[in-house]
C-alpha cells in the first residue's frame, strides 16, 4: 500500500513531465514505471498505478490556459511533446516560482497527494518518491 501512495506522487509529477503514446484515436500512457532525473535524486513514477487509482490525464496534463487536456484531445495531439512540463516551465514562464521543472511537480504532486484520489492519499515525503 505504501509503495502505491510513492508511485501516486511519483506519477503525478511525471505525468506532467511524460507524455501518453498517441495511437489511432487513443492514448496509451507508458506500462513502465519512468524515472526522473532530479537534481539531487531522481524520482520514480507509474502510470498504472495512477491510472488504476482513477487518476484523469486531465489532471496533470494541461494547456498553457491551464485548463485540463482530456484524453481525445491528447489522443488527437501529432506528438507528445506539448505534454511535456518544460514545454511551458522553463526560464520564459511568467510566474518565476514555477520556471523549474521540480517546482511544477513538487506543486502539482504534492497538492494531489495531500487532497487524494478517490479518498486515497498519497505519499508526501521526499524518500516516498525520490530514489537513491
Amino acid at each position: 500500500m505504501k509503495r502505491i501512495l510513492l508511485l501516486v506522487l511519483l506519477g503525478l509529477a511525471a505525468a506532467s513531465f511524460f507524455a501518453g503514446v498517441v495511437s489511432a484515436g487513443s492514448v496509451n500512457a507508458p506500462e513502465e514505471e519512468i524515472i526522473i532525473k532530479g537534481e539531487k535524486k531522481s524520482a520514480r513514477f507509474s502510470h498504472p498505478v495512477h491510472l488504476k487509482l482513477g487518476v484523469e490525464c486531465g489532471q496533470c496534463h494541461h494547456d498553457s490556459g491551464h485548463q485540463p487536456l482530456t484524453d481525445s484531445s491528447i489522443a488527437a495531439m501529432e506528438n507528445s511533446e506539448s505534454l511535456r512540463c518544460a514545454t511551458c516551465h522553463n526560464e520564459n514562464f511568467s510566474n518565476a516560482g514555477l520556471q523549474s521543472i521540480k517546482d511544477a511537480f513538487h506543486q502539482r504532486c504534492k497538492e494531489c497527494h495531500k487532497e487524494g484520489v478517490n479518498g486515497i492519499k498519497g505519499p508526501t515525503k521526499c524518500k516516498d518518491c525520490h530514489v537513491k
